[in-house]
């Protein structure tokens, strides 16, 4: 399809590194490990409303920040990865939930809960 070849060489500036948990294979029944899914895949990070959804723990004051992330439908992302998108020289630690496909692209709104015992994120 000609308008997913655009979107690859004009809009896919960023790259996800996609990690998924999966049961560790030597380890009891609920013991999971983070697998790599995909490396380096094309996408582009983007805001969506300007909503910070403010949260005071007994811990450490809590944001979460909603962004989405945009790439061609074949990757299979699915709720609760963990995904890791450079973008213009910043890193975002972010998680997945449900991707909406088209079928040019797939939309995956993502979640940034960022607190202050976490640094550069």
């Amino acid at each position: 399809m000609r308008l997913k070849k655009l979107l690859d060489r004009y809009m896919y500036k960023d790259t996800a590194t996609i990690y998924r948990c999966d049961e560790a294979p030597d380890g009891p029944v609920d013991d999971y490990e983070e697998v790599m899914v995909y490396e380096n895949i094309p996408c582009k990070l983007s805001q969506y409303g300007k909503d910070l959804n403010f949260k005071a723990t007994d811990m450490a004051p809590e944001v979460n920040e909603n962004l989405r992330m945009t790439c061609n439908p074949a990757y299979d992302i699915q709720p609760n990865d963990y995904i890791v998108i450079q973008h213009q020289g910043q890193e975002f630690r972010l998680n997945a939930s449900q991707s909406f496909c088209y079928p040019t692209h797939q939309e995956i709104s993502l979640l940034r809960i960022v607190n202050n015992r976490e640094v550069g994120v």
